[in-house]
């Protein structure tokens, strides 16, 4: 303070103490003490601030406070109160004053701290031009925040929204430290430039909006604001400072922050989803580029995760899923990641690992931790992976093309038995651009007429009668030429053109069956047609099949329909009411490959199923094989308890149809009798 002239109107009883004080550190300046609100006739040569005790409203009834301090003229003015009387200082201050002194609490440097804010405050204020110090005034009563700083970015007003949303008292005079390291944070907890933080841009002029900083709240946190900011000019249009306005909108982040990692993670495992696994994927595939390291893509798949829903259930199922992905985030190194890629696939991306060898490596190192005993709700499970390895660039140049690699090299581990990784080769590659080419083939199969019926005869075993056919898709691409369904039923399934396909094939099949039974005069002639689980889930295909019979005339006790899994026929699903709607047409209904799967022999006692046909697996060696034979003679044998019909596909010896014709077989289709023709 020293150099201060101040003026000191008051007369309580700590007045003459405190002034003391104030004596002690005026220095080479001076200090005039009068009587309690009582001006001299002549004042001092140079007065810088004036200091008064802060009255009641009962000290001084006919005079409010602001007219009080304008009363004191052009002066810098500090309201000087005790503690218990703290909030006349506060009103002092909302009534125009530039500060105020608690004399109980104040020492000798916060009082020269505050005389000097007052002082520079007050200079700010007269070379504010008329505009700018209207915008002042109405800043202290909005909700908004709002600080206002000089040229040298001292703070010199903090109006009381401000104060709220900062958790600052209202003593508390933010030092200048404060100011300079003031939101130098934004809100993902990177640094900002010190030429980029708001007070910095507001005094040297700049005008800015909706910047979004960081405050460090103490004991609370971090709270985010949306700040706007200007600088304050004088009459002559001279930068003389700066103001920021700001509002918390810390809760509206965190909301933005869920919703936005909701829509890239995956709610069950938390794991990155496959949109935000591609989007990462594409970034380390440029840092290998530039870096020339290698990288590989890991597609996980569970073996037989199906009878773990089935049969523990898909609470069981789901906890699964979840401790799989905590055993991901476990055994992967730093930087690499991992995904879900959907239902009980996941995926993997390990960066540079050093020669090819070590991708392998650690494929087998999650081959051994994902099959080892799960603890799911004090039950024990076991889940063995298939693991697919593409090696970029080799496998593909592209995250979708390494990633659809990968997926194939998996489905070669899973047709392998499974709980084993497979690489990607070449020949793999070769069968990715073909599955490419069949995909935009097969959009255009149907509108080119480029799909065939071939049909396979299944004869009595007993007389060797002709009984039936069954209607076998065919695909007579231009340039791969004939192709069976197992080249491009997974891709009309996973398209969703099954559904034509699909109707196509009954129409076609029907209209043939109908035109054999009137040429030949066999009106019991049967016809065998495919059926996906997709081609059930749709609701249509029972009025398809209805209108159909209806168009042709048939008996549709002549119509059979062939389904593959058996477990549909004992859920209550949207499958479950299309082949209940197919039984009340009067279709026989029949299960496909009987003897592959364990659930099929519970699938029978269902009152849904007329026939069942036995896979060719179990006939190939069955003159050799003697439990393929207990297993034809017990399903035969069973499906006469149950009054179900039994056919044998891939009959291709006299043997074998000899074997058949022992045990009772009902019907009998291979290449003995006849290829698809």
């Amino acid at each position: 303070m020293a150099g201060r002239s101040i003026l000191y109107l008051g007369d309580s009883d700590f007045a003459a103490g405190f002034c003391n004080k104030l004596e002690a550190y005026a220095c080479c300046g001076e200090l005039a003490r009068h009587s309690y609100l009582s001006i001299p006739d002549s004042m001092p040569d140079r007065v810088d601030l004036i200091m008064f005790e802060a009255p009641s409203k009962s000290d001084n009834p006919g005079l409010s406070l602001k007219a009080l301090i304008n009363s004191f003229g052009d002066f810098a003015v500090v309201a000087v109160t005790s503690r218990d009387t703290e909030h006349r200082g506060i009103a002092a201050v909302r009534a125009g004053a530039q500060g105020y002194v608690c004399v109980d609490d104040a020492g000798h440097q916060e009082i020269e701290s505050i005389i000097d804010h007052a002082i520079q405050r007050h200079k700010l204020l007269k070379r504010l031009s008329e505009t700018d110090s209207t915008v002042l005034s109405i800043l202290k009563s909005i909700n908004d925040g709002a600080i206002v700083v000089d040229r040298q970015g001292h703070v010199l007003d903090i109006n009381p929204a401000a104060r709220s949303i900062l958790g600052l008292a209202p003593r508390q005079q933010p030092s200048a430290r404060w100011a300079r390291n003031f939101c130098n944070t934004a809100s993902d907890g990177q640094p900002i430039d010190h030429d980029d933080l708001p007070l910095v841009k507001a005094c040297r002029g700049e005008k800015f909006s909706n910047q979004v900083a960081a405050y460090l709240v103490p004991d609370q946190g971090d709270v985010v604001l949306s700040i706007n900011g200007q600088g304050l000019y004088d009459s002559d249009r001279s930068l003389v400072g700066g103001v920021i306005t700001f509002r918390d909108i810390t809760d509206v982040i965190r909301r933005t922050v869920e919703l936005e990692k909701r829509a890239q993670f995956d709610d069950l495992t938390e794991l990155p989803n496959r949109r935000l696994f591609t989007e990462q994927l594409q970034k380390a595939m440029g840092r290998c580029q530039r870096n020339d390291h290698p990288l590989a893509v890991l597609f996980i798949d569970l073996d037989r995760f199906k009878s773990v829903n089935d049969t523990l259930g898909h609470d069981i199922g789901d906890e699964l899923l979840r401790q799989v992905a905590d055993r991901l985030r476990k055994n992967l190194r730093i930087g690499d990641f991992s995904g879900r890629w959907g239902g009980d696939e996941f995926i993997v991306c390990l960066e540079d690992f050093g020669e090819n060898r070590n991708a392998a490596a650690a494929a087998q190192k999650l081959v051994l931790v994902l099959s080892d005993k799960y603890d799911v709700k004090g039950s024990e499970v076991y889940a063995t992976p298939s693991i697919g390895i593409a090696i970029y660039p080799g496998a593909g140049e592209t995250a979708e093309r390494l990633i659809k690699a990968a997926d194939l090299a998996m489905y070669q581990a899973k047709n392998r038995g499974g709980g084993r990784f497979q690489y990607y080769s070449n020949s793999l590659n070769t069968r990715l651009e073909q599955r490419e080419e069949l995909e935009v083939g097969l959009r255009h199969a149907l509108v080119r007429k480029e799909f065939v019926l071939h049909y396979q005869p299944r004869i009595d075993v007993s007389t060797g009668r002709l009984i039936g056919l069954e209607a076998l898709l065919r695909w007579q691409h231009p340039r791969f030429g004939l192709l069976p369904p197992a080249r491009f039923l997974s891709i009309l399934e996973s398209s969703g053109l099954i559904h034509s396909a699909g109707e196509w094939i009954i129409n076609t099949a029907c209209r043939q069956l109908a035109s054999w039974q009137q040429r030949f005069e066999l009106p019991d002639l049967s016809i065998a047609i495919n059926l996906s689980q997709q081609q059930l889930k749709q609701g249509r295909l029972v009025d398809t099949v209805s209108k159909t019979i209806a168009d042709n005339a048939l008996d549709p006790g002549c119509i059979e329909m062939e389904i593959g899994d058996g477990e549909i026929v004992r859920q209550r699903s949207a499958e479950l009411e299309t082949l209940h709607g197919l039984r009340r047409l009067g279709i026989r209904l029949s299960l496909d490959h009987f003897g592959t799967r364990d659930v099929s022999f519970s699938s029978l006692d269902t009152g849904v199923i007329d026939s069942f046909v036995l896979d060719q697996s179990l006939i190939q060696d069955v003159e050799v094989n003697g439990s393929h034979q207990r297993i034809v003679r017990a399903a035969i044998a069973m499906a006469r308890g149950l009054d179900i019909e039994v056919a044998a596909e891939g009959v291709e010896t006299i043997p074998q149809l000899e074997f058949l014709r022992s045990c009772n077989c009902d019907l009998a289709q291979g290449f003995l009798i006849s290829r698809p023709i």
